[in-house]
C-alpha cells in the first residue's frame, strides 16, 4: 500500500472519529431536586453537543424563556412545568423534562384550564416532604364528582363532573407529620355540548338527556311556550327544528315546529272545531315534504315542510293515501308512514303496505304489494341502508326495503310510538319495560347482528327523538 493511500485512510478515520464525537447529546440537570415556589432553581446545561458559537434556548413552561447556557429561574406558583432546552433552534436538537415545583405549604394542581361536564379531569397533590414524614390526603369534592381512578385519599385523583356549576370549591386536606393544612381552590364547571335524547313523557313534559361517552346526563326540561304536550305521539328532528306531533282531540291536535336554538314555536298545521279532526299520530320527513297519518280515518297527507299556521282541511293538506281506496288497508288503522326513493310505506294494524305514488286513490290494491300481515304498530325507514324497522305485536323487527329477511331484534314490550332512527348516531332508539334503549343500525344483507341493546335511561316515554347537533 503506498503512502498516499495510507494517509487518505488515516484522514478518513480521523474525520469519522471527530464527527462521532461531535454528535453528542442535549441534556440538562437542575438543583434543588424538589424545588419550591419562590426558590431559585439553577439549571445546568450538561450537553455534550455544541460549541462556543452555539445558541441555546430555554422554555420554562410558564411563558418565560432564556438564551443563557445555564440560567436560573424562580417559579411563583406550584405546579408541573415542562422545561425545554433547544440547540440552534432545531427541533431535532432538543430535550424536555418535567419539573415539579412544590408550594411552601401543601397544594394541588388541576389538569384542565377549563372544566366541562363529563370530561376527565386529574387533580394532583403537591407536598414538599424532604424528611419523609407520614403523609395523608383527604379530597373534598362536590356531590356531582364521579371518581374514575384513585380515591379521596390518594395523591392523584381523576374524576368527571355530572352537573355545570358556576363556582364550586374543591379542597385538599393534607396531614404531614401530624400537622393538618387545607388548600381550597374555586372552579367553574361549564356544560359540555353533546348529542341529546329528547323524550316526551306521559305527564306532558319534554326532557333533554345529553349523551356522553361516560354517561347520560340528568334531564333538562324543554318548555316550548303555547304547546299542549299531553298527547305527543311522535317527534322528528330536522337540523335545528323539532317537529312535535300532538294527537290530542279538537283544536289541541296539531303539529308544531320548535326551534331548538331560539326557542321559537310555530304551528305547522292544526285542527279546527268546525271540520273533521285529524289525529296527528305519526309521520316522516322526506326532502321538502312532510307526510303525516290520520289514524282514525286511515289517511296519509303530504304538505311542504315549510308550511306554517295552517288549519287542517282536505284543501290545504294533499290527500296522499286514502285507506278506503286501498283494498285491504281499509280494515286496518294507520300506524306509521315512511318514504324510500319513490316508494311509500304505510304501517297498519294488518300489515305494511308498499306502493308508488301512482297507486294512490287508484281503487285497487297497491301494485307493489303488502309486506307481512301481522299487527304493525309502528314503522321507521333507514333510508341510508334501505331497511324497515317496525314494531309488530310488541317485538322490534327489521327487514330489507323489499321485505326480505325479516328478523326479530327485540322480543317484547317495545312501545310503538317511541321507535325512532338516528342515522348520524348509527342507532335505533325505543322504550321497553319503562326504560329507553338503543341498538346499532343493522347493515348486513340478511339482517343478522350480534349487537345487544344498550340501556340509556330509566324512563317511560310516549315519543323519542335524537338531536344529532351538539348543544
Amino acid at each position: 500500500m503506498n503512502m498516499n493511500r495510507q494517509h487518505y485512510i488515516l484522514a478518513a478515520l480521523l474525520t469519522m472519529i471527530v464527527s462521532s464525537c461531535s454528535k453528542g447529546e442535549i441534556d440538562f440537570s437542575y438543583t434543588p431536586a424538589d424545588p419550591r415556589c419562590g426558590q431559585t432553581i439553577s439549571f445546568s446545561n450538561t450537553s455534550t453537543k455544541g460549541d462556543s458559537d452555539s445558541k441555546w434556548e430555554w422554555v420554562f413552561g410558564d411563558g418565560a424563556t432564556s438564551t443563557l447556557k445555564s440560567p436560573s429561574k424562580i417559579y411563583r406558583k406550584a405546579g408541573t412545568y415542562m422545561v425545554t432546552l433547544t440547540l440552534d433552534k432545531k427541533k431535532f436538537q432538543r430535550v424536555a423534562k418535567e419539573v415539579v415545583v412544590f408550594d411552601s405549604v401543601p397544594s394541588f394542581t388541576c389538569s384542565a384550564d377549563t372544566i366541562g361536564t363529563f370530561q376527565d379531569v386529574t387533580f394532583k397533590a403537591l407536598t414538599y416532604n424532604p424528611n419523609n414524614l407520614k403523609l395523608e390526603y383527604e379530597w373534598v369534592m362536590p356531590a356531582s364528582a364521579e371518581i374514575i381512578s384513585g380515591d379521596l385519599t390518594t395523591e392523584t385523583l381523576q374524576v368527571y363532573f355530572t352537573e355545570p356549576i358556576d363556582s364550586v370549591e374543591i379542597s385538599l386536606i393534607t396531614t404531614l407529620g401530624g400537622e393538618e393544612t387545607t388548600k381550597t381552590q374555586k372552579f367553574h364547571i361549564s356544560r359540555t355540548p353533546a348529542h341529546s335524547l329528547i323524550m316526551a313523557t306521559d305527564g306532558g313534559q319534554l326532557l333533554r338527556h345529553r349523551i356522553y361517552t361516560r354517561a347520560i346526563a340528568e334531564p333538562d326540561t324543554i318548555t316550548p311556550e303555547g304547546i299542549d304536550l299531553t298527547a305527543v305521539k311522535q317527534m322528528l328532528v330536522d337540523e335545528n327544528t323539532l317537529y312535535i306531533f300532538n294527537a290530542a282531540a279538537g283544536e289541541k291536535g296539531a303539529i308544531y315546529a320548535y326551534d331548538m336554538e331560539s326557542g321559537k314555536v310555530e304551528t305547522v298545521i292544526r285542527n279546527a272545531a268546525s271540520v273533521s279532526e285529524c289525529a296527528f299520530v305519526c309521520g316522516t320527513l322526506n326532502g321538502d315534504n312532510m307526510y303525516f297519518a290520520d289514524e282514525g280515518n286511515k289517511h296519509v297527507f303530504r304538505i311542504p315542510i315549510d308550511t306554517r299556521n295552517q288549519t287542517f282541511t282536505d284543501g290545504n293538506a294533499q290527500l296522499f293515501a286514502a285507506g278506503t281506496s286501498l283494498t285491504g288497508f281499509e280494515s286496518g288503522d294507520c300506524t306509521g308512514v315512511g318514504v324510500f326513493a319513490d316508494l311509500i310505506y304505510i304501517g297498519a294494524t294488518n300489515g305494511i303496505y308498499r306502493f308508488v305514488e301512482s297507486d294512490i286513490n287508484s281503487g285497487v290494491a297497491p301494485k307493489t304489494g303488502v309486506l307481512g300481515s301481522s299487527t304493525v304498530s309502528a314503522i321507521r325507514i333507514d333510508s341510508v341502508a334501505g331497511k324497515i324497522y317496525s314494531v309488530e305485536e310488541g317485538r322490534l323487527m327489521i327487514r330489507n326495503i323489499d321485505g326480505t329477511f325479516p328478523v326479530e331484534l327485540v322480543k317484547e314490550d317495545v312501545v310503538p310510538s317511541t321507535l325512532n332512527i338516528c342515522n348520524t348516531g348509527n342507532s335505533v332508539v325505543f322504550c321497553s319495560n319503562d326504560s329507553v334503549w338503543s341498538i346499532p343500525l343493522v347493515q348486513s344483507r340478511n339482517n343478522t347482528t350480534t349487537a345487544e341493546k344498550k340501556h340509556l335511561v330509566e324512563a317511560s316515554a310516549t315519543a323519542l327523538a335524537i338531536d344529532y347537533i351538539k348543544r
